[in-house]
């Protein structure tokens, strides 16, 4: 991959906002900022070897589309330093502040992780968990590298949307980042194989896809057939001491709280 000197300052300026970001700009300014090459170098080490968050020995694997990032964050290259050459990280390893807001002790539960969160306290408690019971969970345990679980994505590069115009990282000098179209063409038959390797070598004994839109790519990695068993909501698979399973994305429209409990209690 070839690495093009561009001043990584640069980068950082076309990706902000000017006016409710400036204080976030300000503040990464400040910091000792990296060469662009070395910027390129930690997005290449992520394309080729991150996950995200947890333990990949745990019994359950979440696995979405994308890691998202804020409003406020203008480009995630503190993401990218504390991920560098590791497969996943404790959740609070993450030192965007963005990220870490949700694990203060005023959080909120936040919307997708709420429902992951839901599952796995379903799961544990053999009950529905209340809203208090979710929120301690993702301030205390949630994808850390001490749980029973893993908090993974498919695709490496974190995003604010899937929109075209939302895309970061025109300007980063590596092939197939020109656009996201691009990027996922690129990339993402290799992470569908290498997401499929790394299954394979753990054996997880739940693997839950939060994601629809990628069903093709999930089936590809599950080696027996997907079989709809809650219409338009939940697919699931058994292969070896695996269980897999497709479900709507935890934002979805149309879903209700209902659904979910459905669903926990399919994944028993």
């Amino acid at each position: 991959m070839g690495i093009a000197s561009r001043g990584v300052s640069a980068w950082l300026g076309a990706f902000c906002y000017p006016t409710d970001h400036s204080k976030s700009v300000q503040n990464m300014n400040k910091k000792s900022l990296p060469s662009s090459e070395e910027v390129a170098l930690l997005i290449e080490k992520r394309l080729k070897n991150f996950w995200g968050y947890g333990n990949l020995k745990g019994s359950t694997w979440f696995i979405g589309m994308e890691e998202g990032i804020g409003e406020k964050e203008p480009f995630p290259l503190e993401r990218f330093q504390s991920t560098a050459d590791k497969a996943v990280v404790d959740i609070r390893g993450n030192l965007a502040d963005d990220h870490n807001y949700w694990f203060t002790s005023q959080a909120p539960t936040q919307s997708t992780w709420r429902i992951l969160i839901f599952i796995i306290l379903y799961q544990k408690l053999k009950r529905m968990p209340t809203l208090s019971e979710i929120r301690e969970y993702q301030i205390t345990d949630f994808g850390r590298t001490k749980s029973d679980h893993a908090v993974l994505e498919l695709m490496p590069l974190p995003s604010r949307s899937v929109r075209a115009q939302d895309w970061l990282y025109s300007n980063v000098p590596l092939k197939g980042l020109s656009s996201r179209k691009e990027y996922l063409k690129t990339y993402k038959p290799e992470r569908v194989e290498a997401l499929k390797a790394l299954i394979e070598k753990h054996q997880p004994k739940l693997v839950i896809f939060y994601s629809r839109s990628y069903f093709t790519d999930w089936q590809t990695i599950v080696p027996k057939p997907l079989k709809e068993v809650i219409p338009g909501k939940l697919h699931l698979a058994k292969a070896n001491d695996t269980t897999f399973a497709v479900t709507v994305h935890p934002v979805g429209r149309g879903i209700k709280n209902q659904d979910w409990v459905e669903i926990a209690k399919r994944l028993r």
